[in-house]
């Protein structure tokens, strides 16, 4: 079953299971500048962008390339945890698995997949 989120919807299920945590959360809402969330909890700390789902197939192309390119931009710390997060949809798990091993090692950027319960899945 294909997942319908809007990225504000993404954004309070990541913000909600981080915060369960114990984590101090900092999201971006709407169209604000930055990091869409940021999860601080004792020395570590998780940078976490976001996109929706979009309406078409060529557009989650593109916002899968476009998650990429903004997880990279914000990468200026080799102590933080990067992250992307996508609604869990068949066609961004496809993306992620054709994406070459060694750009997820080299990058260790990780995949978050959000179900419209909330659940997430963390993919390496």
């Amino acid at each position: 079953m294909e997942n319908f989120l809007s990225e504000e919807e993404l954004k309070h299920f990541i913000n909600d299971y981080y915060t369960m945590l114990g984590y101090n959360t900092t999201v971006a809402w709407g169209h604000s500048r930055g990091a869409d969330i940021i999860a601080q909890k004792d020395n570590e700390c998780i940078v976490i962008e976001v996109k929706g789902c979009g309406s078409r197939q060529p557009m989650r192309v593109n916002y899968f390339l476009a998650i990429l390119g903004e997880i990279l931009q914000r990468m200026d710390n080799s102590k933080n945890k990067y992250f992307i997060a996508l609604p869990k949809m068949q066609q961004y798990k496809n993306l992620w698995q054709r994406l070459p091993n060694l750009a997820k090692q080299r990058t260790t950027i990780k995949l978050i997949l959000v179900d419209k319960n909330g659940n997430l899945e963390f993919f390496d």
